[in-house]
């Protein structure tokens, strides 16, 4: 049988009706030099699955005629000339570069030949990826069609041959890009900016496959690091009654394990003495496996694996990070978007495919991110070869939440839902035997985010052995492994949690446009602008010398935009012809290097920010003086955030404006040592109905992580204070908002009126106000700290009286998950209450932390912490 496949498929010859020497390029705006090599004879001639490969296989790339014509039409009878197949047509490199549009759709046509006679076993017509919805008739009879432009498909078109030599082969595509619901990534019909040119038809390679009439159809490779073995499913088309699977493992020649087992049930494979895969020694495995029946072989196909294991673990330090085989790791890499001047999404040649992740490792990173688009299998095989890891992202599709508002979402039609899921789906199945691959990003900023907390859920349970990120940037749903902030051109690094490791998303952004490798010749951009290669390079490295500390502090893993400048883009660390690597490679992998050394141990006063989301220490300013109240001085912040996420405090007015002060609690703070000298003087009575605050304002101080928005799935609110008067509520902290229908805001630290106690009240998951309050009345001219502790399920309210004992538990309440989810101002000096401005502090404040987790009493700030006793 498998004798006679192979001849058949030696048999099969393409007809020659197209004259390929005749074929051209359109005249495009830039092209690269992997261009000049590209013809309809070697047009992307590699076998296009490499995890599954059988011997006998043809490969239809090359030219096919082609039509645009009204999606109400039926098949043309006339074509309008010829296509460089996979290309899509808006491409150079397809010879024609020409737009479809929603209200057209792209017909292609081609035909091989078969030997006549005897053809056994079974003919599969496969499509490595179609943008967006394509239906394939072979010799007139419909075959399938299948609607996503991200995953190969595959029908089997053996009843529609005929006894005759020559098949033809009809598609028709429909591709409505950023019209429709379907996934798009950046495609747009009028591109612009962060969007490019749409991209519509066949762009990954077309080929024939001879399969024998029982197969194997898919095989499902795990590897388990812990027990040294790989887990094994193989999945059969055809009827497989008494068929069994032998699979053998190889270093080279040497064999390393071998197993048999039931077909569709998980086989056991050990492999002695494992040689795990990482960037540093990306070793593949070679794997043959058999389908059996009584002991001789049915079918058979070659692939290959790597051991590796991703998980996340705790530093030296306590805090999360993404280990690789049960070691810390720090993930660098570039954000690769896979877009080609001459060939959009198709690479001209498998070569230049490469060439992009060969330059990355180059440059001394160990990790790509792609790019809301999925590539051809062979990019993840470099990727496997090479040792880069791969965040992959799920190409986005439908409308736009809100961004950034975390706790945001939209809403999908049922028909949008089950082609996001089923792409989901189709993304993990395709790709998830690549080593390569350690996470995975189902949403980015809010594109076509969804159902969030279902979505990641669900992928995490689909495949347990990777990392998920929450949406990547984008609207936080406290999911996922992965807290993820954009910033640029930053760099920032996000608050360290408890429950997810914390990563510099996207940052970067630096532009240098260069003459002679531009799309366009004005009106390109950067998120920063540089004249010279030296500036650029001098700027880079700068970047990541600010990275190197947030690395040693909490981020776990950071992402650069971007690998090429993109159309109008020119911020990649390449030109988008690829002709010139704009960074010194030498010089930018030496500074990337700093960034593996093993993270330290931190001292008090760098551990004291590592969970800080916003903290004012009142440092700055001259005693009595009215603290910064200018409304058109974007930078007159009233209040430093000091966290580094720039959370500042902004004045209204001058009447509004509290003083700064010198009375303090203390002339250093216990937990870091750090010198205490100055306080917010908000204790005189106020003039009028107004009140004397401070408030943040997010757009006008450019902050990093919006305080605003932020989600809590714990916390910390610290406080330290010194009543001026007595009988009033006192607003000290507090956020804005109407959670419930009732009066509370979202999160108030006060001291009520009735019996002079301080208190917590705070909205909970469920949005029930819980409010905790001390034992004692407060008094008069003495310093009180506080502090409000969330873990999620309990909320404690501690107090430091200024009596010698510290803090003390005042009294606790159960609180149902986070803190609500509102987006409303934070204030300092007054309150809120049934939707309006109230409570005036009428105090002097001191060192307000907000945290992002529920600290130890022993980390508060007027805490001393158990390493500085020793």
């Amino acid at each position: 049988m498998i004798i006679a496949r192979t001849l058949l498929l030696l048999c099969l010859t393409l007809t020659a009706a197209h004259a390929a020497a005749a074929w051209q390029p359109a005249e495009g705006p830039l092209m690269t030099r992997f261009a000049a090599d590209v013809s309809p004879e070697n047009v992307h001639r590699e076998y296009p699955r490499p995890q599954m490969t059988r011997p006998a296989w043809t490969n239809l790339n090359g030219l096919w005629d082609y039509a645009v014509r009204p999606k109400t039409e039926t098949r043309p009878e006339e074509f309008d000339g010829e296509i460089l197949v996979p290309f899509p047509i808006e491409s150079a490199l397809s010879g024609v570069m020409k737009k479809v549009g929603e209200d057209n759709c792209l017909w292609y046509r081609r035909t091989f030949e078969l030997p006549a006679g005897d053809r056994p076993g079974r003919l599969l017509l496969h499509f490595g990826a179609v943008d967006w919805d394509a239906t394939v008739w072979v010799n007139g009879t419909k075959v399938g069609s299948h609607r996503g432009g991200y995953d190969a498909f595959s029908f089997d078109v053996t009843d529609a041959l005929k006894p005759t030599p020559t098949q033809e082969i009809v598609v028709r595509v429909w591709d409505p890009t950023d019209a429709g619901f379907g996934a798009r990534g950046k495609q747009v019909a009028k591109p612009r900016g962060i969007w490019y040119t749409s991209v519509t038809g066949i762009w990954q390679t077309v080929w024939l496959e001879p399969v024998p009439a029982v197969a194997i159809r898919d095989l499902k490779l795990v590897p388990d690091v812990d027990r040294s073995l790989l887990k094994l499913k193989v999945a059969v088309r055809g009827p497989a009654d008494g068929c069994r699977v032998r699979a053998i493992a190889f270093d080279g020649d040497r064999i390393v394990g071998e197993a048999t087992g039931p077909v569709a049930g998980w086989i056991e494979l050990p492999v002695a003495s494992p040689i795990l895969w990482s960037p540093d020694s990306p070793l593949l495995y070679n794997l043959r496996v058999f389908l059996e029946h009584d002991n001789k072989p049915v079918d058979r196909v070659t692939s290959y694996f790597g051991m590796r294991k991703i998980s996340m673990g705790r530093d030296v330090n306590g805090v999360l990070r993404l280990f690789l085989n049960n070691k810390p790791l720090f993930q660098l890499g570039p954000l690769d978007q896979g877009w080609w001047p001459d060939g959009l999404y198709t690479a001209p040649s498998d070569e230049a495919l490469r060439y992009d992740l060969e330059v990355t490792k180059k440059l001394g990173f160990n990790m790509v991110r792609k790019h809301v688009k999925v590539e051809p299998a062979r990019w993840y095989h470099a990727c496997d070869r090479l040792g880069l890891l791969v965040w992959q992202d799920m190409p986005n599709g439908d409308g736009h939440a809100p961004w950034p508002r975390h706790g945001t979402e939209i809403e999908r039609t049922a028909e949008s839902v089950e082609q996001f899921e089923r792409g989901l789906k189709a993304l993990i199945d395709g790709h998830s035997n690549h080593p390569c691959i350690v996470v995975w990003v189902p949403f980015n900023e809010g594109w076509g985010q969804f159902d969030t907390q279902r979505i990641l859920d669900w992928v995490k349970q689909y495949d347990p052995t990777r990392l998920v990120d929450a949406p990547s940037g984008g609207n936080d749903f406290l999911a996922g492994d992965i807290y993820d902030l954009h910033a640029y051109p930053g760099p920032a690094g996000p608050p360290a949690l408890d429950d997810r490791a914390g990563v510099l998303g996207e940052f970067g952004g630096l532009g240098l446009p260069l003459k002679g490798h531009l799309w366009q010749q004005d009106k390109n951009w950067g998120y920063r602008g540089y004249k010279t290669r030296k500036e650029l390079n001098d700027a880079y490295v700068a970047l990541i010398e600010q990275l190197r500390p947030l690395v040693q502090s909490r981020v776990a893993g950071a992402i650069y935009t971007q690998t090429t400048d993109v159309e109008s883009e020119i911020n990649g660390f390449m030109t988008y012809d690829r002709r010139v690597v704009k960074l010194d490679v030498d010089r930018v992998a030496a500074a990337h290097r700093t960034l593996f050394e093993p993270v330290a141990k931190l001292d008090d006063a760098r551990m004291a920010r590592v969970y800080t989301v916003a903290w004012w220490r009142f440092e700055n300013g001259t005693p009595g003086k009215p603290v910064p109240h200018d409304r058109e001085n974007r930078a007159a912040a009233a209040a430093v955030d000091v966290s580094g996420h720039n959370n500042h405090l902004f004045a209204h007015a001058l009447k509004n404006a509290p003083l700064h002060g010198s009375d303090v609690p203390g002339p250093t703070l216990l937990q870091t040592g750090a010198a205490n000298r100055g306080s917010l003087d908000d204790s005189a009575t106020p003039d009028g109905p107004a009140t004397r605050d401070l408030y943040t304002d997010p757009g006008r101080s450019q902050a990093r992580v919006t305080l605003n928005t932020y989600q809590f799935g714990q916390w910390t609110v610290e406080a330290s204070f010194k009543l001026a008067e007595l009988g009033h509520d006192h607003g000290l902290l507090g956020k804005d908002g109407k959670p419930t229908d009732g009066p509370e805001a979202p999160l108030q630290l006060s001291v009520r009126a009735a019996d002079n106690r301080i208190t917590i009240a705070a909205v909970d998951g469920k949005r029930i106000c819980r409010t905790v309050a001390n034992r004692d009345p407060v008094r008069l001219d003495r310093w009180y700290h506080v502090a409000a502790v969330c873990d999620g399920k309990t909320l404690r309210l501690l107090v430091d009286a200024g009596d010698g004992r510290g803090y003390q538990l005042q009294g606790e309440t159960p609180f149902a998950g986070p803190l609500v989810n509102t987006i409303g101002t934070w204030t300092v000096g007054r309150g809120f209450h049934a939707n309006k401005i109230a409570h005036d502090a009428r105090a002097i404040i001191d060192e307000i932390r907000i945290s992002s987790k529920a600290l130890p009493e022993d980390r508060l700030l007027f805490a001393e912490h158990k390493e500085q006793e020793k």
